[in-house]
């Protein structure tokens, strides 16, 4: 994960490594750490197709940011595209 830099469209893999969970923009990189905005999410995944209230519960808690460690070897990110 050092690699990462602002820009990148990166991805969350899911633990068994066939599927993306949750794909997103790094905006902010530094020698501890990268904050990720995600932008997208697996739909079928995160149980959007059982109900309306899933989609505006997985909308708000899943498209959030999130600020990974650059140490952190458990976090499943993939480079889609590098800036």
């Amino acid at each position: 994960m050092h690699t990462l830099k602002t820009g990148d469209l990166i991805a969350l893999l899911h633990p068994n490594g066939k599927s993306y969970l949750k794909t997103g923009l790094v905006i902010t990189d530094d020698f501890e750490q990268i904050t990720i905005k995600w932008i997208t999410y697996n739909k079928y995944f995160f149980m959007e197709k059982e109900g309306d209230i899933f989609k505006e519960l997985n909308n708000s808690l899943l498209l959030g940011t999130t600020s990974v460690s650059r140490d952190n070897n458990k976090v499943n990110l993939s480079l889609l595209s590098s800036s």
